[in-house]
C-alpha cells in the first residue's frame, strides 16, 4: 500500500557536466538532460534548472551552455528560444551505437 505522505515525486532534473569546446578555446557545460514533469510544465521551473546552469557556468568562467534538442519537440524548442538560445539549424547529431559500435572497435587503419 503507497503512502501517499511520504511518496517522494521527481517533479524537475537537469544533468549537465563539463566538457571543453575546441571553437571557444574554453570550457563549457553540456546539459544532457532538462526535464520538468508535465503537471509542472509553465511555471518556471525549466527556466529556473537552466538559469542556474547558465549562472554556474559564468561564475566559472566557462564560454558555453550546450545542449541538443529534437526538431519534432516544438514546445521545448520555443522555450529554449525564449530563454534565448540559438537553434543552430546546420548541425547534425552523430553517434555510433549498437553494430556501428561494436564494428568500430574493428576498423582497419
Amino acid at each position: 500500500m503507497s503512502d501517499p505522505v511520504n511518496e517522494i515525486v521527481i517533479a524537475r532534473f537537469i544533468l549537465f557536466f563539463p566538457n571543453y569546446s575546441t571553437f571557444l578555446a574554453k570550457p563549457r557545460f553540456y546539459v544532457e538532460d532538462l526535464f520538468v514533469k508535465e503537471c509542472y510544465r509553465r511555471k518556471g521551473f525549466g527556466k529556473m534548472l537552466l538559469s542556474a546552469v547558465a549562472t554556474q557556468a559564468m561564475k566559472m568562467g566557462y564560454g558555453r551552455v550546450e545542449w541538443v534538442v529534437p526538431d519534432w519537440n516544438v514546445n521545448a524548442i520555443k522555450f529554449y528560444e525564449q530563454m534565448g538560445a540559438k537553434i543552430l539549424q546546420e548541425w547534425r547529431i552523430c553517434w555510433l551505437t549498437g553494430e556501428a559500435l561494436q564494428a568500430s572497435d574493428h576498423v582497419n587503419i
